[in-house]
């Protein structure tokens, strides 16, 4: 069949009434199909398919209008025009409430009626398929995109929200829409003011607002988004505005940049260490062996015990800090994080015991692999619950809880602090002598080696909480590691 030629099928008992209108289709550029009664007319439609029909309602078998009930229960029925010698005006009414596209007197007097009423109705199918078509295509790209979209009322209730909600913050778009005041309850509580300004902006200037903020996992870990938000148009005059909304997921864009700033002060740190390193040294050999030679002449002397302690003490630090810069490599192979959390927890379970604290761990099930260091990460889980422990007092409780955030597998230690670290950014440098502090320096620098990063952070209701994230072992092999 010509693609060119649109099929329309006649269902007319008439044979010649029928042969004359398929003559006319066919001139016109049509391929005429042939049916004479109502369910040889059925049998062609759901055969052939047509791209109209032209219907006689009074036919042997079915009737016209038994036909068009019976296409009024399919989907993609083709459009009908009746043309018929029914003069009264109930059984027209009661065509177009069947469904009826059009509809003409028989005998046709005038075959640019038909022309004129067929290129309208095919239109009309045209028109709708192209909607059809565009909303098909605009669902697949809202549902699919790796983006969070979302609509809101004026009340700031959720309209809608995609899929990608469940990626990204954890809730089924069935448990999104289903959570009164879902969306606000999302954002950081700090951001909050300023998202609902934006909120605020957009509605009264009607004009897109954009800000970044930190959304809240279900798993209670911290996403870095850019929001924008836009003031739609009313589909309909009375419908009411509505907002909508687009998050980026800028997590990964935060923790490279964070990659790329800690790697080149790390270099510019063992670059300057390696030179005081070597400046220190010299002389504090010099002082170490004058003190002991003159320690030997008065050993009462109490200065001379100051000195020789003072110069162990930097030769410690400079060791410490040389085996901080040392480069560690990983051996890493695939394996699931649960099991090495257990084993850690396992080592660590008489310490703890020790000081009555407590580990509650919730460690999802089915986690992806990650290709890692077995031995390596097991040092830093047992580094971050030992530093946790020694924040406690007998009886309080560490969580674990490990999840996926897109491209990482994660391991949060959680705990309360009533007090505050005043300068946290100091817990991964390795100067510090305390031996509370000596496992974290060391730590961060094997997660960042096995392609991963370590934060800490702090909230207002004295928790302080460890990150650890992990790369899932495609990006890891992207990376050729």
């Amino acid at each position: 069949m010509d693609a060119t030629s649109p099929p329309v099928l006649v269902i007319e008992d008439d044979a010649d009434v029928r042969r004359g209108i398929s003559l006319w289709l066919t001139d016109a550029g049509y391929t005429a199909l042939e049916a004479g009664d109502g369910r040889e007319g059925l049998a062609c439609i759901r055969r052939e398919h047509p791209e109209a029909v032209l219907l006689d309602l009074r036919l042997p078998v079915l009737d016209g209008f038994e036909v068009l009930a019976a296409l009024s229960g399919e989907e993609n029925a083709p459009p009908v025009i009746v043309i018929s010698g029914q003069d009264e005006i109930t059984g027209v009414i009661r065509a177009f409430r069947l469904g009826a596209a059009d509809y003409l007197e028989k005998p046709i007097v005038s075959f640019d009626l038909l022309d004129h009423a067929l290129k309208a109705v095919l239109e009309r199918v045209r028109l709708a398929r192209d909607v059809a078509r565009a909303q098909t295509r605009y669902r697949t790209l809202v549902h699919n995109l790796p983006l969070l979209v979302f609509m809101l009322r004026a009340d700031h209730e959720l309209e809608f929200v995609n899929p990608c909600a469940q990626a990204m913050l954890g809730d089924s778009p069935e448990e999104a829409m289903g959570t009164p005041g879902w969306f606000l309850s999302r954002v950081h509580p700090d951001d909050r003011p300023r998202v609902r300004d934006c909120l605020k902006n957009a509605e009264a200037q009607e004009r897109s607002q954009v800000t970044e903020c930190r959304l809240l996992h279900k798993n209670g870990s911290t996403v870095q988004a850019l929001l924008t938000l836009m003031p739609s148009v009313p589909s309909e005059p009375g419908f009411p505005a509505l907002l909508e909304g687009i998050v980026v997921d800028l997590t990964d864009r935060v923790e490279l940049e964070r990659f790329v700033v800690q790697e080149e002060k790390l270099k510019t740190l063992g670059a300057i260490t390696a030179e005081v390193a070597h400046e220190i040294r010299n002389p504090l050999f010099s002082i170490a062996g004058f003190a002991h030679r003159l320690k030997a002449r008065l050993p009462e002397s109490r200065e001379l015990d100051i000195i020789l302690a003072e110069s162990r003490r930097l030769e410690a630090i400079l060791d410490r800090i040389g085996n901080y810069l040392h480069p560690v490599i990983p051996r890493p192979r695939l394996c699931p994080l649960a099991p090495i959390v257990t084993t850690a927890l396992d080592f660590l379970g008489p310490e703890l015991a020790a000081k009555d604290v407590q580990v509650v761990s919730r460690l999802t099930e089915n986690l992806p692999d990650a290709r890692l260091d077995p031995d390596l990460l097991s040092q830093v889980v047992s580094s971050l619950i030992r530093f946790a422990a020694s924040r406690l007092s007998g009886g309080q409780t560490v969580r674990l809880e490990t999840g996926v955030s897109h491209r990482f597998v994660l391991l949060e230690v959680r705990f309360p602090q009533p007090i505050p670290i005043k300068e946290p950014e100091l817990l991964f440098l390795p100067f510090e002598e305390k031996g509370e502090r000596m496992g974290l320096p060391l730590a961060s620098r094997l997660v960042k080696n096995m392609g991963g990063s370590l934060a800490f952070d702090q909230t207002d209701d004295g928790q302080a909480v460890f990150t650890l994230r992990l790369p899932l072992e495609t990006d890891l092999e992207r990376g050729n590691v």
